[in-house]
């Protein structure tokens, strides 16, 4: 069987394993395990999470290099995937977004780039090299989309040492990243006493539509969450009984739905929705107003404080509210930042907390609860990195175009900065407007372009 065989066979086995976040990814860490790396002679181990529960694995390899000499290698993909959103938005799956499908040198599929494929490439470049040159850690992680757990756990065991080169799978469209940005992600709630009306009303959805796209860059996208809470915004008397929108923090939200009363559905936008059943209570308009003027706010404070870094996408600090959800007399509304390297995380959390400390004061009503559920560093590759060296060098073994560049997500390479270790990212296909996204894809033949990569790193 070809490489490009293999991987298109493996590649479509690993995507018709769910492995979202939430679902954990021991099911698609034993099949990696047992009929990935075990044919391959390749031993692993599944190291359950110590805090996320049973379903949540970190998959760990070690592989003796012919010189224990040198400096050891840390080969990291994340198994876990954001949710797929509306499946009818996969069309080029068909509407089955767990189904690959192949388009000339596309396959598409939720994880073919972010980045199910790039540990298949490692696979079989670890495979084919016989011996590596030196120390291997080939790991397989869980979490990566949920604060960048499993790593986490990793660093924290001291497994590694440190010191080692840490090659952290992300597509990079086979560039060498060498700086990427933080990310700091927020829950707040909005505890008001709920508005009963004289009589029941009769209530109606109204549905606000936007553009998926990954939280690290905003512009791609378009922001349902916005667009509703800037509808509802401006109607003080509006009887709003719950919003619900969004499904992963790190995606703009394609979609926002709105429960209101049925006599205002055709004044606020959007698209009304068949009619509900009575109700009886409604939001707080303060609650509805704090939440609008917070995102006001925070969309504000992106712009105001923030250092430019020009070779970023996404230059500057940027922000995003992923999901919001109503439940009894509670909003809860989950967002994120992530400022470039340069800037602190000290300076967003402060300002983050300062938004949230106006608007309690503004509204002694309501009980505002502002929870930090993780901050999670950028890294800048230091000037002459045996890191970066080495995967040059491999670069030009494997006739790749020597190119480095930066990335605006934030991935584990800053977890393993943070742990001591000499971290550079890198994984086939492209990033920017198609992971977090319908329709993601890889390139078969960067996949193929990265097994030479991984194998002219490992001899």
């Amino acid at each position: 069987m070809s490489t490009t065989d293999t991987i298109v066979t493996l590649c479509k086995r690993m995507v018709a394993i769910p492995s979202v976040t939430s679902a954990g990814t021991r099911q698609i860490a034993e099949f990696c395990a047992g009929e990935v790396l075990g044919p391959r002679r390749i031993k692993a181990e599944l190291l359950a999470s110590s805090k996320e529960g049973a379903e949540q694995v970190n998959l760990v390899a070690f592989v003796e290099g012919a010189n224990r000499d040198a400096t050891p290698l840390l080969l990291n993909t994340h198994l876990d995937t954001v949710p797929p959103g509306d499946p009818a938005l996969w069309t080029e799956c068909r509407g089955k977004p767990f189904e690959a499908s192949i388009s000339g040198d596309r396959i598409y599929g939720l994880g073919t780039a972010d980045t199910k494929l790039d540990f298949i490439a490692k696979t079989i470049a670890l495979a084919e090299c016989g011996r590596p040159g030196r120390d291997v850690w080939l790991v397989a992680t869980f979490g990566e989309e949920h604060g960048l757990v499993g790593a986490k756990e990793i660093a924290a065991a001291g497994m590694i040492p440190r010191g080692a080169i840490a090659m952290v799978g992300e597509p990079s469209h086979l560039q060498v990243i060498t700086a990427h940005k933080g990310l700091m992600a927020f829950e707040l709630a909005i505890h008001y006493t709920p508005v009963r009306a004289d009589r029941e009303f009769e209530t109606r959805k109204v549905v606000f539509s936007g553009r998926a796209a990954h939280s690290s860059t905003p512009a791609l996208g378009e922001n349902a969450i916005e667009k509703a809470l800037a509808a509802i915004g401006t109607h003080p008397d509006l009887r709003v009984v719950a919003i619900a929108g969004g499904d992963a923090v790190n995606k703009v939200p394609a979609r926002c739905e709105v429960v209101v009363a049925a006599d205002f559905a055709g004044t606020i936008g959007g698209s009304p929705a068949r009619k509900l059943g009575p109700a009886a209570n409604a939001i707080s308009g303060h609650a509805i107003l704090a939440l609008s003027k917070f995102a006001h706010a925070v969309a504000e404070f992106t712009r105001e404080r923030s250092p430019a870094e020009i070779e970023f996408a996404a230059p500057t600090l940027t922000s995003n509210l992923g999901v919001v959800r109503t439940h009894h007399d509670t909003i809860l509304l989950d967002f994120e930042l992530r400022p470039p390297p340069s800037l602190a995380l000290g300076v967003v959390r402060d300002g983050v907390n300062a938004i949230v400390s106006g608007l309690a004061d503004r509204a002694p009503s309501l009980d505002l609860k502002l929870i930090e559920k993780r901050a999670n560093h950028g890294f800048r590759s230091s000037g002459g990195s045996e890191a970066v060296e080495l995967a040059m060098a491999a670069l030009a073994r494997a006739r790749l175009p020597l190119e480095t560049g930066v990335k605006t997500g934030c991935t584990e390479a800053g977890v393993y900065a943070a742990a001591g270790l000499q971290p550079v990212v890198f994984g086939p296909g492209p990033s920017t407007g198609v992971i977090h996204a319908p329709n993601e894809y890889n390139l078969l033949s960067e996949v193929e372009a990265a097994v030479r990569f991984y194998r002219a790193l490992l001899e």
